[in-house]
């Protein structure tokens, strides 16, 4: 057995544990396992692949080296999946991603193979042309994937949610992948024909600018329309919260008409009293207070953006026939930005209501519970009822409105998790549970 031919083999299939490095970097903050445990399973896993692969490579004549490690790829993004709780399309991107840069690597295998066969060099090819494929890779690592590719390809998995886009953007790396590919000359004697050579270089070096375009643009709009996200939101919170102002301001003037009025009540309250009306005395004060009732705002916290909020959907609840038990205790200042207060709350209430409006009106109510401990922690319960019907995929529950996406629940996860907080969803045969912690920056 030729043990340089092998050991060559080896230190191909070893790419494997850079190219799993790029795929878990950005997502480490979701691994179902510690990064030490899947570090110490992960290694010694593709040095001993690399080990028997390699061998029954020497073993079984195989004219394509190509095929055994395309086939390597499905067997790992399996594992991928299992390993991180994300979206399998976004773990796909990423995989698609890894390849598409160490596809240029592998190309320079290739192109050095056929530059020293041509030129009839005497050293073993395989040495330089492996020597060639890592330093390409190491280099791509130190200089595009960990200064740049890792920070925004970890943004964009945690804050950048549109499944449509999910689901066409890995189209741009594998293209690039498969031209890498289709790259591979055929016979090496023609790779060095003329300025074949050079060419093969220009196109690659091309390639390789689109890939980094690519990237930097999938980026940006990723950043725009999750900006113009938050935008709406903001525009949204604003609009509801003027609408409670104008509520107030519609209360305080209706009030004021009513204790401008109470003179005139009063001698009429006088004069039926004196006159043992009782009946008109009751029916009068009854519509009385029916008058009071009607312009009584809603008011359940002194922080105004979050009461505005409440407000909001308390009064939607109510034309819903949804019995509200609503608890909340927050100071009129606090640490959380209203906009990831709000958020939180429009996507739990809105969750609860949908849930509500499924079961006839006597059983629809939801609880919520919310208050400020003294040591910082903002802890937020909500229990409401609903038909038991849920979908799931792996531990994330998804929508199950027609056409709905699932991200409610998720968006209050990833909202949560900027404050080091915690979210627990759970469901019983007609509850829905919603427990949320949140650290106070």
């Amino acid at each position: 057995m030729d043990y340089m031919l092998y050991m060559s083999k080896i230190a191909s299939y070893l790419l494997f544990i850079p190219a799993s490095l790029m795929c878990l970097l950005p997502v480490r903050s979701h691994l179902r396992i510690s990064g030490k445990k899947l570090v110490l399973i992960l290694f010694p896993s593709f040095v001993l692949y690399s080990l028997l692969i390699s061998f029954a490579e020497l073993q079984i004549p195989i004219t394509n080296h190509n095929i055994p490690f395309t086939l390597t790829v499905p067997v790992c993004f399996v594992f991928y999946c299992l390993a991180v709780d994300l979206e399998n399309i976004k773990l796909f991107y990423l995989t698609i991603n890894a390849m598409a840069l160490f596809s240029f690597g592998g190309l320079a295998y290739f192109m050095v193979e056929a530059y020293m066969k041509n030129h009839h060099l005497n050293n073993p090819f395989y040495i330089a042309s492996l020597t060639a494929q890592w330093s390409i890779t190491i280099l791509f690592i130190c200089f595009i994937f960990l200064p740049f590719l890792n920070k925004k390809n970890n943004w964009i998995v945690d804050h950048f949610h549109t499944k449509s886009v999910w689901n066409i953007v890995w189209i741009v790396p594998a293209l690039i992948t498969f031209c890498n590919y289709m790259m591979i000359p055929v016979n090496h004697k023609n790779a060095t024909v003329g300025r074949i050579f050079e060419l093969y270089l220009l196109i690659d070096f091309t390639l390789l600018l689109l890939f980094l375009l690519f990237q930097l643009m999938f980026y940006r709009i990723a950043r725009n329309l999750t900006d113009k996200s938050e935008q709406e939101q903001k525009v949204q919170l604003f609009e509801i919260q003027s609408r409670q102002y104008q509520l107030l301001l519609d209360y305080i003037n209706e009030t004021s008409k009513l204790r401008h009025d109470f003179r005139h009540t009063a001698r009429t309250l006088y004069a039926l009293a004196r006159e043992e009306n009782w009946h008109d005395l009751l029916l009068y004060l009854e519509e009385y207070n029916l008058e009071l009732d009607s312009y009584r705002p809603w008011f359940f916290c002194r922080h105004s953006a979050a009461n505005a909020i409440l407000a909001h959907y308390a009064g939607f609840s109510q034309s819903q026939n949804i019995e509200i038990d609503w608890r909340v205790d927050l100071p009129e200042q606090i640490s959380i930005s209203d906009v990831d207060l709000c958020s939180i709350l429009g996507n739990l209430l809105e969750n609860a209501i949908h849930g509500c409006i499924k079961i006839p009106p006597s059983q629809r109510y939801i609880n919520l519970s919310m208050d400020l401990n003294k040591n910082k922690e903002l802890y937020l319960i909500c229990v409401n009822s609903f038909d038991g019907i849920v979908k799931k995929s792996r531990h994330q529950y998804l929508s199950t409105k027609k056409d709905g996406n699932g991200m409610g629940l998720l968006s209050i996860s990833i909202t949560v998790e900027k404050y080091h907080g915690v979210t627990r969803f759970y469901h019983s045969d007609s509850e829905f549970y919603s427990e949320i912690m949140l650290n106070m920056p």
